[in-house]
């Protein structure tokens, strides 16, 4: 098994409530591996007249 860690980015939509955020984002990260451990380090504002806020996400997957 290898481990790698990567440095993720996400938009957050409006439309994904903070109640539901958790299960979004392991949706997100499963589709590039095998999860162990996820955090988030940072949120921005997005400049966009959406509202959608950027996520930067640190996670260690396995493949």
């Amino acid at each position: 098994m290898k481990l790698i860690s990567v440095d993720y980015y996400l938009n957050w939509p409006v439309t994904i409530k903070l109640k539901n955020l958790r299960s979004f984002i392991i949706a997100n990260l499963e589709k590039k591996g095998d999860l162990i451990r996820w955090s988030i380090v940072d949120i921005q504002n997005s400049i966009d007249s959406f509202g959608t806020k950027k996520l930067r996400i640190k996670a260690v997957l396995a493949n």
